[in-house]
């Protein structure tokens, strides 16, 4: 059998199964000394030929714009079509022309599978891995779910978009993992987010979670984490210090940032961390955002029953 092809079906059988597990297929993190600035003069944004392209790549843009030191007006795009899964060799060629470039991709699962393992054959770093979803059902404890696996906090979009969406008055969790913790001279109290309860784990200190509108046990139990009573509060900061908002490099808080629909607040979110624009950074190994709206009628416009998948890497 052809050696690329041999690597092409094992690719579609491994990478398969470990991403519907929610298991990265990139082991290799890049290091958390790196410095984000010096690589992200050479972004680019995959499209994988999804119905949220549209969508996820407007919200890019609006990062984009609002990113002080990047040296484009807008983010380039590479629109893929449907060459990733009738021609993965037209992929190869890509990620061999484009070395020292940060790709921020964006597409479904089944492409998700074989370009994860197109990139590790490739010897690329994963930086972030993120599972998105939308349900359309009334019965979703949580309407709008989010989990990523990131290479350690320095490249987390969890807090930015729990900002963002809790604004909007979704229903969303967000869960994060780390594959390695950032040294981060701050206590938690300081990662505190505006409208959220802050917790930590006794037995295990590095989980954190974040809860706005439900108990911290409730919150572990929807979001699928072991179930434990032993979530100790964090204390909230100063009133002043608590009213203070997140703002961006280009200087306008986030609360002024308005989107059309979750999948535009997440491209914003996941574009925003991989061009480098300042965020809170937690040392935590895994964390959790849960919001749910005090609305009745919580707004959860946004394309629901779509799911994709995003990655951020750097060939």
């Amino acid at each position: 059998m052809d050696e690329k092809r041999r690597i092409l079906i094992k690719g579609m059988v491994t990478g398969g199964t470990l991403l519907a597990f929610g298991i990265p297929t990139i082991a290799q993190a890049a290091s958390i000394s790196q410095t984000l600035s010096g690589s992200t003069r050479n972004c680019q944004l995959l499209l994988g030929n999804t119905p949220i392209d549209e969508a996820f790549a407007k919200g890019a843009q609006a990062a984009c714009s609002r990113y002080i030191n990047y040296h484009h007006s807008t983010l380039p795009a590479f629109p893929l079509e449907d060459a990733l899964l009738t021609n993965p060799l037209r992929i190869v060629d890509l990620l061999m022309q484009s070395r020292n470039m940060r790709w921020i991709a964006v597409m479904d699962y089944a492409s998700a599978a074989i370009f994860t393992e197109l990139v590790r054959n490739f010897e690329g770093r994963l930086l972030s891995l993120g599972s998105h979803m939308c349900s359309s059902g009334d019965d979703a404890s949580f309407p709008t779910r989010h989990v990523w696996t990131s290479a350690s906090p320095l490249y987390s979009s969890g807090r930015l978009l729990a900002s963002l969406l809790s604004q909007n008055q979704h229903d969303f969790s967000i869960v994060e993992n780390f594959l390695e913790q950032t040294a981060v001279d701050r206590a938690m109290k300081d990662s505190s987010l505006a409208g959220f309860s802050s917790y930590w784990l006794a037995e295990q200190p590095a989980t954190h979670l974040h809860c706005a509108g439900v108990s911290p046990l409730e919150a572990g139990q929807l979001i699928g984490w072991k179930t434990s009573e032993n979530w100790k509060s964090v204390s909230s900061r100063s009133d002043e210090s608590s009213n203070d908002r997140d703002k961006t490099t280009a200087g306008a808080t986030i609360e002024q940032l308005r989107f059309d629909n979750w999948i535009e607040a997440t491209g914003y979110a996941v574009v925003a961390t991989a061009l480098g624009m300042e965020t809170h950074q937690e040392s935590c190994s895994s964390r959790a955002f849960v919001h749910r709206s005090s609305q009745h009628n919580p707004d959860h416009r946004g394309l629901p029953g779509n799911h994709f998948v995003s990655f951020v890497i750097d060939v």
